[in-house]
């Protein structure tokens, strides 16, 4: 058999991962190694396909994500320098293959089949014959063991489990080169005679010219030879014969000057899409989308005058509005740290350059200590005048090379890189508890705040991010056991001796087996009108002994150990009986609003037991509405299919608190969803801070794009009601209508407002 050799410069292996916010990651490898021995191209069904991947020229553009991609969780190159394909058998379907082989990554190693498509045969400028190929072949990464390391993507968790591995071959016997006869030589257009073409009548009728797209026609060196009027009008009518290249902005110029040679001289012609920004005539810079192709005049097919087609639309409204929820996703707006996604991202990738050196690392979780007492005595704003007080007095302490996140709540944690010793990090630890003595001026007065610290050390105390950040979470519950205002080092004893939370596991067991829990509902308002349109069913928890035990304690225990299934399918039940009673006794028929878990929507009976539910409460479906988080949409797989049986019944389905988490409206908008829940962390400073203002916009804007309904939570004044009206949100919830009212006082509320 013949050993065809293959074309590098115009041949490509790549994947595909599907992810929520840039709709797909996609990577090459710069280099690799193919063998294809057969007798015939035409006729693929006795050939043998070999080709090796060199793992360590992975390229997706970001360096953040090679480095992962790189490392011990998903190709580990350092072990394993290649991934390693060998055909087995190959089957055809007229112009179509079915390439079966053995592909190997981490010495894994499982069968793939290849879908292979014949792209064409013809000659290049030297008379050489070339055969194109296209192929594609899905694998599942975990199967081969590749963990993605999904906080480096926008997206959070949300990045698929299929890899969808893309392959375009080109192919030639490797004879060598003919000389181009005189026949060929005569065909060839000089680029005046094109240029004088390019601007002529005839070009401008193939191009509409009122469309609002930018269009250009360049050669492979940038040279422009056509502009059409869109273009023109927001660059200048010089563009014309200069420089394509010079155009887009210096940080991604060698990248699209080197897109544009790879498919220029193709045999077997692709176009490509890409994104860049392009210079306004004004100095600034336009996001766009471009579709890149070549064009050839007919009569010239071996000629060197290939020409590039490039057709650009402008994409900053939308850049903009993904960059405004983008904050959404890596800072927390009220002391504009960083929040719990951008922290872990960064740790992550710490861990992972520290696996393979002695360099230290070490993971402080901070807990402001009476912060509640605060907030009932002085209300939220001057809660947040203490959130912002004490960022600032972390970043006061630590080094410039340390990261101060903010993790949730009055949690902040540290990270601090390249510590000498562990003195070295007890000294930052003692500024820090020190500087927390000093009194916060509140309304003119002073009032003291002090903090809590757990420590924990990488390696010795956590060999991954999640587990330095657990054991810091022990050891500083640890002291806020003890009296607080201290530091503890994690060690292995304070495993043993979180018995409270084993012992409220339990007691939470035994709460939803002996009714402990109770319903509380909350309204929601027409913002317009000031009409009852619904409520939010809040689950409450009074314990025998402990009393009123909060949610914010119980109900992340309930998610971690499972038992938010059953306590779940309580809340739902009892809440749809609830509304059912008051429908009969003629009370407003209200939407129902329940909160659903992420837990409950895995479970398989899920749909069935909110059928059984309906069915059995008599509750109307189009009036029940289940909030899910963002989270949830992370298995698309799973969760689709789940949205839509739910969808079916009637029933209408929210995100609830959007904005901490980030999702894509573009790929929300795949989802059944009906309505976004915007977050009250935006709400609670909407009339006073830009940022807020702006963020809450976008996402009605954008929300309403899609056709999406938008509900605010955490309305508490009058001055929210106003800003949110003004922006087009209709719905809204919060204590400035009524706080979370227990059934009796629920429809004493029905009566009067």
């Amino acid at each position: 058999m013949k050993n065809w050799v293959i074309d590098h410069i115009h041949s490509t292996i790549g994947f595909e991962v599907q992810h929520m916010m840039v709709s797909k990651v996609r990577g090459q490898f710069l280099s690799f190694t193919a063998e294809v021995k057969a007798e015939n191209l035409l006729d693929l069904t006795t050939a043998k396909v070999v080709f090796k991947l060199d793992g360590n020229s992975i390229n997706t553009r970001n360096q953040l994500r090679d480095k992962h991609l790189k490392s011990a969780d998903f190709f580990d190159v350092h072990n394993y320098p290649t991934i390693d394909f060998i055909s087995t058998f190959i089957t055809k379907n007229e112009d179509s293959y079915k390439v079966t082989g053995d592909l190997t990554i981490k010495d894994i190693t499982k069968p793939v089949t290849f879908d292979v498509v014949f792209g064409g045969k013809a000659k290049d400028l030297h008379g050489i014959e070339v055969y194109g190929f296209e192929a594609e072949a899905l694998i599942n990464r975990e199967e081969f063991g590749l963990t993605w390391n999904a906080a480096l993507e926008t997206g959070g968790v949300l990045v698929g489990k299929e890899v969808r591995i893309i392959i375009e071959l080109e192919l030639n016997n490797g004879s060598l080169a003919a000389p181009l006869n005189k026949e060929n030589k005569e065909e060839q257009l000089n680029y005046n005679k094109i240029s004088e073409l390019m601007t002529s009548e005839q070009i401008n009728r193939m191009v509409a010219e009122n469309i609002n797209d930018f269009i250009l026609i360049t050669d492979k060196t940038g040279v422009i030879h056509y502009a059409n009027p869109s273009l023109k009008t927001v660059s200048d009518t010089s563009i014309q014969h200069s420089n394509f290249f010079e155009h887009i902005h210096p940080e991604e110029r060698d990248i699209i000057k080197s897109e544009v040679i790879s498919i220029t001289g193709r045999t077997i012609k692709k176009s490509l899409k890409s994104e860049f920004r392009l210079q306004h005539a004004e100095g600034y810079y336009l996001e766009v989308e471009a579709d890149i192709s070549t064009i050839k005049e007919t009569l010239n097919t071996y000629s060197e005058s290939e020409l590039v087609l490039v057709v650009m639309r402008e994409i900053s409204e939308r850049k903009e509005a993904e960059k405004a929820i983008y904050q959404l996703a890596f800072n927390d707006h009220l002391t504009n740290l960083p929040n719990r996604r951008s922290f872990m991202n960064e740790l992550r990738s710490e861990v992972i350059d520290r696996r393979y050196s002695d360099s230290k690392l070490t993971v402080l979780f901070i807990d402001l200590d009476n912060f509640k007492q605060v907030n009932d005595q002085w209300g939220h704003d001057a809660g947040d005048i203490v959130l912002k007080e004490a960022a600032d007095r972390i970043k006061k302490v630590i080094r410039p090379s340390d990261v101060v996140a903010r993790f949730g709540g009055d949690e902040f944690i540290v990270m601090i890189k390249d510590a000498k010793d562990v003195d070295d990090v007890i000294k930052i630890v003692d500024r820090m508890l020190e500087e927390f003595q000093y009194p916060i001026n509140i309304s003119n007065q002073e009032t003291s705040i002090t903090c809590s610290i757990g420590v924990a050390h990488f390696p010795e105390h956590g060999k991954s991010p999640e587990d330095l950040i657990q054991n810091a979470d022990t050891a500083l519950y640890y002291v806020k056991d003890r009296g607080k205002s201290d530091y503890k080092i994690f060690n292995q004893d304070l495993e043993h001796q979180s018995l409270e939370r084993r012992l409220l596991e339990n007691a939470l067991r035994q709460g939803i087996n002996n009714e402990q829990f109770y319903l509380e509902y909350q309204p929601k308002v027409n913002l317009i009108t000031n009409k009852l349109m619904g409520m939010e069913a809040l689950v409450r928890w009074k314990h025998p002994e402990l009393g009123i035990i909060s949610p914010g304690k119980f109900i992340p225990l309930a998610e971690e150990s499972g038992l938010i299934v059953p306590l779940g399918e309580w809340i739902l039940r009892e809440s749809c009986r609830q509304a059912t009673t008051w429908q009969s006794k003629d009370y407003p028929h209200l939407s129902l609003s329940v909160n659903i878990s992420v837990r409950q929507l895995e479970d398989i009976h899920f749909v069935t037991k909110l059928k059984s539910i309906l069915q059995e409460t008599e509750f109307d479906p189009t009036r029940l509405e289940l909030e899910i988080t963002e989270s949830v949409l992370a298995n698309i797989k799973s969760t689709i299919p789940v949205l839509h049986e739910i969808k079916k019944l009637g029933v209408q389905i929210s995100i609830d608190d959007f904005g901490t988490g980030y999702s894509s409206l573009s790929y929300i908008k795949e989802f059944p969803i009906d309505t976004l829940k915007i977050d009250q962390s935006f709400i609670r400073d909407i009339h006073t801070n830009k940022e807020s203002k702006e963020i809450a916009r976008a996402i009605i804007k954008l929300a309403k794009s899609i056709g999406l309904r938008v509900i605010a939570e955490g309305i508490e004044l009058e001055e929210h009601v106003d800003e949110l009206s003004k922006d087009g949100c209709i719905l809204g919830q919060g204590y400035y209508y009524s706080k979370p009212l227990n059934v009796d006082a629920f429809e004493d509320f029905m009566v009067t407002y």
